[in-house]
């Protein structure tokens, strides 16, 4: 069953808002995650974004995410079975695909950079179904199924853990929204995630 425009669409922003909660904090943050949470009836990124008011700070994120920080945040380190460059080839044809521009410095196979590719594939989905495109519709959840079972659950639960273990209320709330998006109960603590083909096999 097709979900409607509006559910699509408030997908879309709910993951472009757990993007912006892990983004380094600029002068303006907080004021973009206040707008970016009011069509949001999740109560974990609700939460998220009231604690980062007062928690989120400039230093913790770098130590968090910077070059030698304690987040490993990149796919690529957790797939052993596979060549960086073939990771990074999958998400760069992906993006060059459907037109998403990452502005931010991190790789593409960065949490941050995976979770806005998600929020613009979900924000296509809910643009194909609102111009009744159903074709289009089902094929983009087929890619979305694709990059969440094919990338994001490679390092999902290690992500979701290491934020939890900071300790800070905000980032706790972030990483249950992520776990709960990325890996549905049933799939949770598993050894292993289905290989990913490649986004040159995925066909409209």
């Amino acid at each position: 069953m097709i979900r409607s425009a509006d559910e699509l669409a408030e997908q879309a922003g709910d993951w472009s808002l757990m993007r912006m909660l892990l983004e380094r904090p600029d002068g303006n943050w907080r004021q973009r995650l206040l707008t970016e949470s009011k069509d949001t009836v999740d109560p974990e990124l609700t939460s998220a974004v009231q604690m980062a008011q007062a928690e989120a700070n400039d230093y913790f994120h770098q130590v968090l995410f910077g070059t030698d920080g304690l987040l490993t945040s990149r796919e690529s380190e957790y797939r052993f079975e596979r060549d960086r460059g073939a990771v990074l080839a999958d998400l760069e044809g992906m993006s060059e695909r459907f037109g998403f521009s990452w502005n931010g410095s991190e790789a593409a196979d960065h949490i941050l950079a995976l979770v806005g590719l998600m929020a613009h594939i979900l924000s296509l989905r809910a643009n194909a179904v609102r111009d009744n495109q159903i074709g289009e519709a089902i094929y983009l959840e087929g890619i979305a199924e694709w990059l969440r079972r094919g990338h994001l659950a490679w390092f999902a639960e290690q992500v979701t853990s290491a934020l939890n273990s900071t300790q800070v209320c905000y980032l706790s709330h972030v990483a249950h929204a992520l776990e709960q998006r990325i890996l549905p109960v049933g799939e949770r603590g598993k050894p292993a995630r289905r290989p990913s083909a490649s986004i040159h096999d995925l066909k409209p």
